[in-house]
């Protein structure tokens, strides 16, 4: 009976043993969400965005804003007035009219004007072409990452009146998928700047187009203030844009967490890189959801609009840092068989070579100037003719 006893002890104690090394763990793991939960605060305190967000937030403030959702992007730098709405949100929309600061027509006998629609890697090499060669005059309307959609839709809506030599269409190559979205914002989750755009299909060879849900900002705005446009902007999105994605677009509670918004940044890399592989791999770009055969249609229909009034189509092939020759390989056959002229960034600057790029991702100045250098003589040659 003792022996009983001493063993029922002995049992109990260990017992004891096991309860206390749980109690300790309990105790950490409260002790570790109560120190995260502090930090959060004081993160959000710390460095929170300016109020306003036409004032320049700092480089911890920005970097603790990435992971917000897109609509939380959006609520922050659309305001009711242009006053304290965020610049980058007025730019890309298509319904902007900028005729009234942008020329129409050369100033003089002795002068070119080029039209071009693309995006900031089209403006830059353009700028350039205009101060080795001041005779080509610019018309340059875009919108930032803009895809050939946006470029070819900017197009079609404003050229009609233009009197230009020259209408240049700037393909950029990392935004050659956002083609099958009608808006950058669920495949540029950082910027996400808000202009909508067509999304072009073909049906028995023929292009069509789902419009845009939004056409200008103001419509935007109205859309963020009521909760039923809204909703049914997010289902034209589920429906019509193969990025949309709801934990990466939506509002929700890690909106207000610093680390639950570092959280969606990590998962919207990754988000973003998925998308971009259904379109583009090393060996180049695929036609998944028509890119391709739609992207060609497009460049097939922009030069016969251009040569119809008289005028000189151009593309310009923008391959940015890692995607060779890519776009030559995906246009290359219509454009040979259209016989429209084109140009290759490749050709001179690499995408292979990193030192012809900046931090930002395009190209340095200088480089910008070399390919300006041989743009001008290509243009040139077309004058000659």
């Amino acid at each position: 009976m003792a022996h009983q006893s001493n063993l029922s002890t002995s049992n109990s104690d260990l017992a004891s043993d096991a309860i206390i090394p749980r109690r300790k763990i309990f105790t950490a793991l409260g002790w570790a969400c109560l120190w995260l939960l502090l930090i959060d605060v004081t993160i959000n305190i710390l460095f929170s965005m300016p109020a306003l967000p036409t004032l320049r937030p700092n480089a911890i403030q920005q970097y603790f804003n990435y992971g917000r959702s897109v609509e939380s992007k959006l609520r922050y730098m659309v305001r009711d007035d242009k006053e304290s709405t965020a610049p980058i949100a007025y730019a890309g929309w298509i319904g902007a009219d900028q005729d009234s600061i942008l020329p129409i027509q050369a100033s003089g006998s002795q002068k070119i004007l080029i039209a071009a629609y693309g995006q900031s890697f089209t403006f830059h090499l353009l700028d350039a072409l205009h101060k080795i060669d001041p005779r080509f005059e610019l018309n340059l309307q875009g919108g930032p990452a803009a895809p050939l959609a946006h470029s070819y839709a900017l197009f079609e809506k404003d050229s009609t009146h233009k009197q230009a030599k020259f209408v240049v269409l700037g393909v950029l190559a990392s935004s050659l998928p956002r083609n099958v979205s009608p808006t950058t914002m669920t495949t540029w989750f950082e910027a996400a700047t808000p202009y909508n755009y067509p999304r072009y299909y073909l049906e028995q060879g023929q292009l069509k187009v789902v419009k845009p849900f939004f056409n200008s900002l103001d419509e935007l705005r109205n859309g963020l203030k009521n909760s039923e446009i809204w909703e049914q902007y997010k289902d034209f999105l589920r429906v019509n844009d193969p990025a949309y994605h709801s934990y990466v677009f939506d509002t929700d509670v890690f909106d207000y967490s610093a680390l639950g918004r570092l959280i969606r940044r990590g998962y919207s890399h990754k988000h973003v890189h998925e998308v971009n592989a259904r379109y583009w791999d090393e060996r180049g770009f695929k036609n998944t959801d028509g890119l391709l055969d739609v992207s060609n249609a497009l460049i097939k229909n922009f030069a016969q609009q251009v040569r119809k009034k008289g005028q000189i189509p151009l593309v310009l092939l923008l391959q940015d840092r890692g995607y060779e020759d890519h776009l030559v390989k995906a246009f290359q056959e219509t454009l040979t068989a259209h016989n429209i002229p084109y140009f290759s960034s490749h050709d001179i600057a690499p995408s292979s070579d990193l030192s012809n790029f900046i931090s930002d991702g395009h190209f340095k100045p200088e480089i910008d100037i070399k390919l300006a250098t041989a743009l001008n003589k290509l243009l040139l040659q077309y004058l000659a003719n």
